[in-house]
């Protein structure tokens, strides 16, 4: 199974919250919002490891990021692993572009201003939906590659592109959790990875800061 070195996903497990903020509300708490929260784990049994003299925690992965199910299909995440404000990561991962000015485009085609964040995966993992929406995009977009746009309500979408494979059709209902696609290089795209965006009534915004709004960390 392959897992992503030097990476962790700190977390802790709410209780079965139900979000009663409404999307809009969400959207404007995340604009506003810089502070980093973590989406933990914090149930499962911590590992101690000594490495060069030093003790370190290894936290478990969750089983639905890192194996897949006794059918060979990706399970999506249960209620316990999504933040009190029913969200979700979108890839186990680590951030290699963030959202804001990019001189060094890394690929041809690509504009200077990045308008998402990039979080590198192994070729096939799953992505999962970050919250509950309906698909309103779903098929190849150029330069996005393989893609898949989500609209939450009240004005809040996210994207994800680069997909090896898309699991979700336009105009489909998904759940926050729900595999909606495999993580790929199609497109504009110089390795595996996911390309995720977060819009606000159109506007792209900080996916690090209108997701740490939601209680989860990207990376």
């Amino acid at each position: 199974m392959a897992m992503i070195a030097l990476f962790t996903v700190a977390a802790s497990l709410p209780a079965l919250a139900v979000n009663t903020e409404a999307p809009q509300a969400l959207a404007t708490s995340a604009v506003e919002s810089e502070a980093a929260q973590s989406l933990s784990f914090s149930s499962m049994a911590s590992a101690r490891i000594q490495r060069d003299g030093f003790t370190v925690t290894d936290i478990p992965k969750p089983a639905s990021y890192t194996e897949p199910a006794s059918d060979g299909k990706w399970a999506s995440l249960d209620q316990s692993q999504l933040t009190a404000q029913g969200w979700a990561l979108p890839v186990l991962g680590r951030i290699t572009s963030p959202f804001g000015p990019r001189p060094d485009k890394p690929v041809a085609g690509v504009g200077d201003y990045h308008n998402g964040t990039d979080i590198a995966a192994p070729c096939g993992q799953p992505v999962f939906a970050a919250t509950g929406g309906t698909v309103v995009d779903s098929g190849y977009q150029g330069s996005y590659g393989n893609w898949v746009l989500i609209d939450h309500g009240g004005g809040v979408e996210t994207g994800y592109a680069h997909n090896s494979k898309v699991l979700v059709d336009a105009g489909q209902s998904v759940a926050a959790g729900d595999v909606i696609a495999l993580v790929g290089s199609t497109g504009s795209s110089s390795g595996c990875h996911v390309h995720f965006e977060t819009r606000v009534n159109g506007t792209r915004i900080n996916p690090e800061t209108f997701m740490s709004a939601q209680g989860v960390s990207l990376g």
